[in-house]
């Protein structure tokens, strides 16, 4: 049957009386035959030796009564054996009975935990796109006022109401930033991939010259190693570097001599993992199951720019592709961000 491992197969002959049974069979049937053909040959010897002068008549009789004997014996003892065998066969049978229905509630319970996992994934999602899109109308409203505010009632207030529509203006905006990062991580979610093989190399260069803005003034030394390609969605990876390579550059702006390093690492034999390493600022490794939660932030706002976005963005794509992430790093001794995605099965 299609499906069933060698095992099964085995186990099923097994229990059906196939070729496992007929083994355990051959060996008492054999002991059986012989002990009648060295009892009937020690019959006959004993019988010519010990009363030569029996009639056929009486020696048949003999025979008879003794081969009876020897056959009743040998067939209590196989049917013995078969009894044994027997019981031994209903008991496996109702243990994988047993087994296959408590497999059979396991799967349906798994089941029901992923349905309602999705369901509430999908919830979710929908939630955070909706409150998100909504928001998004009254906040602009009130960035407009306040500007409008500025503009018309700035010759009558003082300097530290003015200083307080400036907060407020700022915070506003950031609310805006929030908003708008919140979306694209629900996006992230729901968007379609289309999977294929690429070039990761390709990807890093386009990437660094999107981000070339941010690194005017700024002397980095790029390390870049070679690279396998990666099974997956293009678009979607190039959100992972794109933050990825951003987090790096951020986060080195202390330092008078950036070093940014990409390469391959050592994993698993069915994954691809692939590493971001630099000298910067670094954190500190008791926080490290916070560094790609939503909007978690190891550093202050004053210190660093973002939201806190964009390294929940790099584990919910790189989780989507059956990957994982991971995160090494020091104060003010750099840090490692890691993620894996699998390899393609070329089989």
């Amino acid at each position: 049957m299609q499906g069933q491992s060698k095992q099964e197969i085995d186990k099923s002959e097994d229990l059906t009386g196939g070729p496992v049974q007929v083994q355990r069979l051959v060996v008492p049937l054999t002991i059986t035959m012989l002990a009648m053909i060295i009892g009937m040959s020690v019959y006959q010897i004993a019988k010519y030796l010990m009363v030569p002068g029996l009639s056929l008549i009486e020696s048949n009789i003999i025979t008879v009564f003794f081969s009876s004997a020897v056959a009743t014996v040998s067939a209590y003892f196989v049917l013995r054996k078969r009894q044994v065998l027997f019981q031994q066969i209903l008991k496996e049978i109702a243990e994988r009975r047993k087994a296959g229905a408590e497999i059979k509630k396991l799967n349906e319970d798994l089941e029901y935990h992923i349905t309602q996992i999705e369901a509430a994934n999908k919830e979710l999602e929908s939630f955070s796109y909706s409150v998100s899109h909504d928001l998004r109308a009254p906040l602009r409203h009130v960035i407009g006022y306040i500007e409008l505010l500025q503009k018309s009632a700035s010759p009558v207030l003082d300097e530290k109401s003015l200083r307080y529509l400036t907060t407020i203006s700022e915070s506003a905006k950031r609310m805006g930033i929030l908003i708008d990062d919140l979306l694209d991580f629900s996006r992230i979610g729901r968007t379609e991939m289309q999977e294929t093989v690429f070039s990761p190399e390709q990807l890093i260069k386009e990437v660094r010259s999107e981000l070339q803005h941010e690194m005017t003034g700024r002397e980095i030394a790029w390390q870049i190693g070679p690279l396998p390609d990666i099974h997956g969605d293009r678009s979607l990876m190039k959100l992972v570097f794109l933050n990825l390579l951003a987090n790096a550059i951020k986060f080195t702006a202390s330092r008078e001599r950036a070093t940014i390093e990409i390469g391959a690492a050592s994993g698993a034999e069915n994954e691809t993992v692939v590493f971001v390493r630099d000298n910067g600022v670094g954190f500190d490794m008791k926080y490290a199951d916070k560094l790609f939660g939503v909007f978690q932030r190891l550093h202050r706002t004053g210190e660093f720019e973002g939201t806190g976005i964009g390294l929940a963005n790099v584990q919910r794509i790189v989780h989507r592709h059956g990957g994982r992430t991971w995160a090494e790093g020091s104060v003010e001794g750099g840090a490692t961000l890691y993620f894996s995605i699998p390899k393609k099965d070329k089989t």
